[in-house]
Parts: C-alpha cells; sequence; structure tokens
C-alpha cells in the first residue's frame, strides 16, 4: 500500500471516488483531468520491476471484465493535445521516479457510440506494480 492515489483536484484535497462522466444517451466523447499524487512529505515512487529504470504506467482498468464499459472507451494522455494521438485502452507512462507534492496531471478521453442511459461504474485507473520509499 502507497500513499498515491488518484484525486479529482490539483491540489490534492478530493481524492477521486469514481469516473463518474456524463454522457447524452446519443453517444459522444466526455473528458476530465485527474491527478495522480501523495501528499505525504518526502516520499518517491518507482515501478517495482526495475525501481528508477522502468516507466510508471497508469492504465485504463475494467473491474466487470468485459460487461458494462470496456477499457478501450478510455484514451490517457499528459495533455489536452495528446488525447487525440492517444490509443483506446491504451496506459500512459508518467515517468521512471515521482516525488510527493506535487501531483502529475492525467487527460481522460471517454468516448461511447450510443449507449443506453445508466451509472456504469466498471471503469477505473490503475499502475502497475510500484514500490515507494
Amino acid at each position: 500500500m502507497t500513499t498515491w492515489q488518484f484525486y479529482a483536484d490539483p491540489g490534492m484535497t478530493a481524492p477521486l471516488a469514481s469516473l463518474a462522466q456524463q454522457l447524452p444517451d446519443t453517444g459522444g466523447s466526455v473528458e476530465a483531468i485527474i491527478y495522480f499524487g501523495s501528499t505525504a512529505s518526502g516520499k518517491t515512487l518507482q515501478a517495482a520491476s526495475d525501481p528508477g529504470t522502468d516507466p510508471i504506467t497508469i492504465t485504463p482498468a475494467d473491474s466487470a471484465g468485459g460487461a458494462g464499459l470496456a477499457a478501450s472507451a478510455l484514451r490517457l494522455a499528459l495533455s489536452y493535445a495528446g488525447l487525440d494521438a492517444a490509443a483506446p485502452g491504451a496506459g500512459v507512462s508518467v515517468g521512471t521516479s515521482l516525488s510527493s507534492g506535487a501531483p502529475v496531471a492525467v487527460y481522460v478521453r471517454l468516448t461511447l457510440p450510443a449507449t443506453m442511459q445508466g451509472s456504469y461504474t466498471d471503469l477505473a485507473l490503475a499502475t502497475n506494480s510500484v514500490i515507494e520509499a
């Protein structure tokens, strides 16, 4: 367990409860900025596989395994402009080492065709295996 988590705001005061985004039932796209960081003092995060060398990756995750919405409905990027070139369902590298205090902004675009209205809660963001020091 690490002190790093996803937040709804750049000040890291509101932990992200869900990727709740509203789309009309006719489909389309909606965008948001999610922040990843730690409010603990003096912490460093690295990939567990090869600390300091392998990238820390944030990826879309589908907790329902095919039911509900697919992870490929999400595009992730480190800038708004990068969303157009981002591959659906692919992760984004946020570096090989992160320091606590300043969050990383991750731009998220949810794109769906015409979909039945409802509350879809199966999509989330996850990291690869990481270690905190």
